[in-house]
């Protein structure tokens, strides 16, 4: 946040969108995705690290990324590589180190999904096709959009339930969620608003989709979204968020509470009516981001616990369905590419990735300063990365 009022105004015109020496080499069969795989270690309580040659890549390959980074990257704040459980690369820039927080953007919907799919292996979420006026039933607004009863967590979780899509990137009216941000109450605003489409006929990437959904998860679950995120997802993997910083999200926020969120290694802001922001802005170390990805790299399942359930993973990384605007498929709140047999990633404006190859047993990633803009780091990853492991 000196700069969440500058954060702001871009997002409403830009967005939508222990160390140890290894002790051998672990694969996945990559014709069983989310199965359980036997480790050596779990990193609850760090990363161990290891030599890149160690776990099957190339170190001179590797060691590219720096000098292309400062090339062609100049805004990337931080790269991570974890191969086999081993973090083998990490690197930071502008005086960052691995305690620092990252502004993280659209990369926060991803753990959104997460949280749904716990909620959903609790039973907390009846079904995917639960509509959400049942789940909301306290927050709806009179004369709303009658098609408003037709819309479910599944469409949610896939971009189509009908709200009109809010990215200019994808030729989207950022007025949308513009107009969220201005309201005194962000989820009956987004209840009242008109649909653009039948709900499940049509992607539309909007932020929205995902506020309702954190709107959600903290009514059905009785706790605050981070409280709930803290004790079912984030202490699990060793994630620690009990000083997270949570100011609240408005239309005129002070120099002192905008530098406190850029200091922060952990924050979540909130909404008006203390709903964590589903869509955006959560903070976390680049470490505890390769650990989400780790999580979802094993199917949900941690140190013998299965987190999320495995069969909500497999189909939240799988393609659901895709649009015009986009090369890549879409999930269940995560993107879906095809430069390996499997890949999936975790994706925020501005350069944020969390980047996953099943087939590779391969974690990667890459925070960007998100003002800056500049090529996409996912570019730096098909071109310099993935090529180094063999």
């Amino acid at each position: 946040m000196r700069r969440i009022a500058a954060l702001m105004l871009i997002w409403l015109l830009l967005a939508a969108c222990t160390e140890s020496p290894p002790d051998g080499r672990r694969t996945l069969e990559p014709s069983s995705p989310g199965a359980p795989v036997t480790r050596d270690y779990w990193p609850t309580a760090g990363w161990r690290t290891a030599a890149p040659a160690d776990h099957g890549i190339d170190s001179a390959q590797l060691a590219q990324v720096e000098d292309q980074v400062a090339q062609g990257y100049p805004f990337v704040r931080s790269v991570l590589v974890v191969r086999h459980g081993y973090l083998v690369y990490e690197s930071y820039r502008e005086g960052l180190d691995k305690t620092s927080g990252h502004d993280v953007r659209s990369v926060t919907k991803s753990v959104m999904g997460a949280l749904v799919g716990i909620c959903l292996g609790e039973g907390n979420i009846k079904s995917l096709d639960q509509p959400v006026h049942e789940l909301l039933a306290a927050r709806l607004p009179k004369g709303g959009d009658p098609r408003f009863t037709k819309v479910t967590v599944r469409h949610l979780l896939t971009m189509t339930a009908g709200l009109p899509n809010d990215d200019p990137a994808a030729g989207g009216d950022p007025r949308v969620s513009e107009a969220m941000w201005a309201s005194k109450d962000w989820v009956r605003h987004i209840l009242s608003q008109p649909l653009d489409s039948e709900p499940g006929t049509r992607f539309a990437y909007n932020d929205p989709d995902a506020h309702l959904l954190s709107a959600i998860v903290a009514d059905v679950s009785g706790q605050s979204t981070l409280d709930y995120a803290r004790t079912r997802l984030f202490e699990p993997l060793g994630i620690r968020t009990d000083e997270a910083f949570e100011p609240k999200l408005e239309a005129h926020i002070d120099n002192s509470t905008i530098e406190a969120y850029e200091r922060s290694s952990v924050a979540w802001p909130v909404d008006p009516q203390g709903y964590h922001y589903g869509a955006a802005f959560l903070r976390l170390p680049a470490r505890d981001l390769a650990k989400f990805g780790y999580l979802y790299l094993n199917g949900g399942r941690w140190d013998g616990e299965q987190i999320i359930p495995a069969d909500y993973v497999a189909a939240a990384t799988s393609a659901a369905g895709s649009s015009p605007n986009y090369s890549n498929g879409y999930g269940w709140l995560w993107w879906v590419g095809t430069e390996i047999d499997r890949t999936f990633f975790a994706r925020g404006y501005g350069g944020q990735l969390i980047y996953v190859v099943p087939e590779l047993d391969l974690v990667i990633v890459v925070t960007s300063d998100p003002e800056a803009g500049g090529l996409d780091p996912k570019t730096l990853i098909s071109q310099t990365i993935l090529p180094a492991v063999t």
